[in-house]
Parts: C-alpha cells; sequence; structure tokens
C-alpha cells in the first residue's frame, strides 16, 4: 500500500513504480493499493498521468491495482490514468473509499482502522 498526502507532483507520481520496486519486501504478485484520500492539492500534468499509467506494471499482469481517490479532481485524475492504463494494468480500478478497495481485494478490516 503507498499512500500519498498533502500536496503532490509529478516527480512522485513519475518515481512511484521505482520505489515501491525498491522497497525490501516487494513481491510482484502482491496486489497494488494507492491512497490518494490524503492528498489536499498539487500539480500533475496530463502527460505525466499518460506517462505513468502508459508503462509497463512492475506487477505480475494479473496484479490488482486499487487507487483509492475520494476528492473528485483527484478521482477524475486516476480514472484518466484507467484509460491510459487499459493495456499494461488490465485490472486497475479508481474507487472512492477504503471499504471499496478492500471489498476488491477482498480485506478483511483490521483493528488499526
Amino acid at each position: 500500500m503507498t499512500t500519498f498526502f498533502g500536496e503532490i507532483n509529478e516527480a512522485e507520481i513519475l518515481g512511484h513504480a521505482s520505489r515501491v520496486r525498491s522497497h525490501s519486501d516487494f513481491d510482484p504478485s502482491f496486489a497494488e493499493l494507492v491512497d490518494f484520500s490524503g492528498v489536499t492539492g498539487g500539480s500533475v500534468s496530463l502527460s505525466t498521468i499518460q506517462a505513468a499509467a502508459s508503462r509497463e506494471s512492475i506487477f505480475n499482469p494479473a496484479s490488482m491495482h486499487v487507487v483509492i481517490a475520494p476528492r473528485d479532481v483527484v478521482f477524475g485524475l486516476a480514472r484518466m490514468s484507467e484509460v491510459y492504463a487499459e493495456k499494461t494494468k488490465p485490472n486497475f480500478v479508481v474507487v472512492r473509499t477504503i471499504d471499496e478497495a478492500r471489498k476488491l481485494l477482498r480485506l478483511e478490516k483490521t483493528g488499526l482502522d
């Protein structure tokens, strides 16, 4: 799970995959959950969204990619990513809430929620 918060920028979006891949616990068979619930603003161009979404996935082709984007602007940008990712990440889904994400990924709530 990756959580973005505050003001986001293009470098964060473009560098996301390499940061995930370099993590010592990374496993390409995992599902990906990206949470933008804490994002308050930022500046990310359409070309950056297209470039990031069009890159080959670091995960296995069957892995789910779920993005949580409750705010309208972020949701709209994430939905654009979903369209651009059709070929590179066929299981890319954008939802509004963590509960929707959990349901898609078949995750149970923990005591930390």
